[in-house]
């Protein structure tokens, strides 16, 4: 059984993978630890989408991803590098 994905939620997940790629490329400019800094990076990206999400009024149950689950998987995500850190 084929998944097929709209328009919109293709441009979401798009965002989210570049979002990942910048926030590891900007981690391995910093200073601090790899983890803790793309983690950094991941939850201002969760912030900034959030403020998207309510600058254009999305609703979080839709029919298509939204800037809210891409918030949601972007906090995911930064929390489980904040996690796997302190387990290092």
């Amino acid at each position: 059984m084929a998944v097929s994905l709209d328009d919109v939620s293709r441009l979401t997940l798009r965002r989210f993978g570049i979002k990942l790629w910048v926030s590891a490329f900007l981690a391995s400019l910093d200073k601090a630890p790899h983890l803790l800094s793309a983690a950094k990076w991941l939850m201002i990206y969760a912030v900034v989408s959030v403020v998207i999400g309510l600058l254009l009024k999305q609703r979080f149950p839709a029919k298509s991803f939204t800037h809210w689950d891409e918030a949601l998987w972007l906090a995911f995500v930064s929390l489980g590098l904040r996690q796997i850190a302190k387990a290092m």
